[in-house]
């Protein structure tokens, strides 16, 4: 019962795969043919009903690894570095480990697993048919590569994103890997990979905003970019970091990017810059409201073949999701289909005693001019007492931060603020893109 996730390269009828295309990771560069020959090598230490961690920071040993589990028969792939999980794991090649299975019973079809940011709590892995791969790479592809490009699949995709995003894995790696073009591994700090690859062919670039605005205010001069396209994920993208790298970036497409570890992308916004909504849905990506009120806020649900299945945190029973995935994030659509986030559902938190809900002070902080980004939480001090905690990316001072927050009921406002100018704002993100 089952089968393998992976037994051959895709070959679209309208677009034939570059017979040479491979992986590029600083100087390394490997084929897929060398990669997957390799894979097929090291899958002789797998064994079918078993689960296994590859790590994706191992480099091209990832890729290996991951081919190894992959032509193996109903497994269970956990895409994550071994360390967060906490689980007991045995290395049994480069970048490869076996653990425990989080799935009880038989498989039955092959499963992969991703980690979630765990920005509010401990990591939890997400788990979804691995034997689904092949319709998420072509579905991106037609989706949203293409109108991307008036029509073309890019040569390259590339990213300077951590490979443990499941939006760096079904973005670029799978369709790079059944469509056989060119995948692109760059430094954050360091975009001239993307620059000689643009001089002469398409490329889709998968980046978060704090990146790509670091990125251009490194670059002394602008640089044409009229062949690439920035997918930017992690939450809106402001006016002036649009504009930066419109000025800095000349010609490349710039598109905001909705997704969640659990779901892949939701929804696409070709022209952001004014933190209204993230863009009507996929073409083909059913997106609805559960539960939603007399105000048409409901919780953002989703389904499709890159939606998990279930949920796993370590030492806790595995949680089903069944056929969608939903309540992550409130959200509502707007007369023209597009869809405009109202916080998430686990947003609110007490302060005193009182609920405040920090992703709509977020939201009001993004409104003001000179605002690139913003974070809000709840902190508690020695005393035990709680107070809010806002970072602001962006061309402002902490009076007018706070000035612009007066209006707000007192238990919203933050007590303390940070501002950090957009030049020094890449220190202030987390590996994951938190800020």
């Amino acid at each position: 019962m089952g089968r393998r996730a992976f037994t051959r390269f895709l070959t679209p009828p309208a677009e034939p795969p570059n017979p040479t295309a491979g992986v590029h990771r600083g100087a390394e560069f490997r084929s897929w043919d060398d990669l997957l020959r390799q894979g097929r090598d090291r899958a002789a230490l797998v064994r079918e009903q078993r689960a296994y961690v590859v790590d994706p920071d191992a480099g091209m040993e990832a890729i290996v690894s991951l081919f190894a589990v992959a032509t193996v028969a109903d497994t269970v792939l956990l895409w994550v570095s071994p360390a967060p999980l906490g689980v007991p794991h045995r290395e049994i090649a480069p970048g490869l480990y076996e653990v425990d299975s989080p799935v009880p019973g038989p498989v039955g079809r092959p499963l992969w697993g991703v980690a979630t940011s765990g920005s509010s709590g401990a990591p939890k892995v997400a788990i979804g048919y691995a034997d689904a791969w092949e319709l998420v790479a072509l579905h991106y592809e037609r989706a949203m590569f293409r109108p991307a490009f008036g029509g073309r699949t890019p040569a390259m995709l590339a990213t300077c994103l951590p490979l443990q995003f499941s939006a760096a894995f079904f973005m670029t790696v799978l369709p790079a890997l059944f469509l056989r073009r060119d995948l692109l591994l760059f430094e954050p700090h360091d975009w001239s990979p993307v620059r000689r690859a643009a001089a002469g062919s398409d490329v889709l670039v998968l980046a978060v905003p704090a990146l790509a605005a670091a990125a251009c205010l490194g670059t002394a001069e602008p640089v044409d970019l009229g062949r690439a396209v920035l997918f930017l994920g992690g939450g809106h993208v402001s006016a002036d970091r649009v504009a930066l790298i419109r000025d800095r970036f000349t010609g490349a497409g710039v598109v905001n990017l909705y997704g969640t570890a659990e779901t892949g992308a939701l929804t696409v916004d070709p022209d952001p810059g004014h933190n209204q909504h993230v863009g009507r849905p996929i073409p083909g990506k059913p997106v609805w409201l559960e539960g939603a009120d007399e105000h048409g806020v409901g919780a953002v649900a989703t389904a499709g073949p890159d939606c998990c299945r279930y949920v796993w945190q370590p030492g806790e029973r595995l949680v089903s999701h069944g056929d969608h995935v939903a309540g992550t994030d409130y959200g509502r659509f707007d007369a023209d289909g597009r869809l405009c986030l109202e916080g998430r559902v686990d947003g609110g938190e007490k302060v005193g005693g009182v609920l405040v809900y920090p992703r709509t002070i977020e939201r009001r902080l993004l409104a003001l001019d000179g605002v690139s980004d913003a974070r809000v939480l709840v902190r508690r001090g020695p005393s035990g007492l709680e107070h809010l905690a806002a970072r602001v990316v962006g061309r402002v001072d902490e009076a007018t931060v706070r000035a612009h927050c007066a209006a707000l009921p007192e238990a919203s406002r933050p007590g303390r603020v940070e501002c950090i100018p957009e030049l020094d704002a890449v220190s202030a993100y987390s590996r994951n893109g938190k800020l």
